[in-house]
């Protein structure tokens, strides 16, 4: 896809973000990856990686799989709602060679992109969400707020 981008804004960073995500998410599998996934708190889809030592041992394989993942999920990241992703390796991550890797991330995005359940589950708290303007005292519903009215 030209002009598909991997900017900072497309990335969890903070230990939060990944907190919220392992906190309120949904597990979907793959062969070779296992996917935590959340209503996104941005405009777009976003993706974090949980890439430790245990199923990949080498500095150099962990690299790789973190490599093939942001290239999928950039090609991607335009059919994807507005979801916050954090991607981990299963057990049997070693066993596949790089296409077969590539294959089963890009076949776990695509199925992200029209999983019904995280279309809802968007839909459902972006109609519940506040304002990020606006102050959590002044949020619907609160005493504050009641008692301006």
């Amino acid at each position: 896809m030209p002009g598909a981008q991997f900017p900072r804004t497309a990335r969890l960073l903070l230990p939060r973000e990944f907190d919220a995500v392992f906190q309120g998410g949904r597990r979907e599998r793959g062969r070779f990856f296992i996917c935590v996934i959340s209503a996104g708190q941005t405009g777009a889809a976003r993706i974090g990686f949980a890439v430790g030592k245990k199923h990949l041992p080498a500095a150099h394989e962990r690299n790789l799989v973190k490599r093939l993942a942001r290239e999928s999920f950039r090609q991607r990241r335009a059919q994807l709602p507005c979801i916050d992703v954090v991607l981990s390796p299963g057990r049997d991550v070693r066993k596949g060679d790089r296409v077969s890797l590539r294959a089963d991330l890009d076949a776990l995005f695509d199925r992200l992109a029209q999983w019904p359940a995280i279309l809802e589950l968007v839909q459902s708290r972006s109609a519940h969400s506040v304002d990020p303007q606006t102050p959590k005292d002044q949020a619907p519903g609160t005493a504050r707020e009641e008692e301006k009215q």
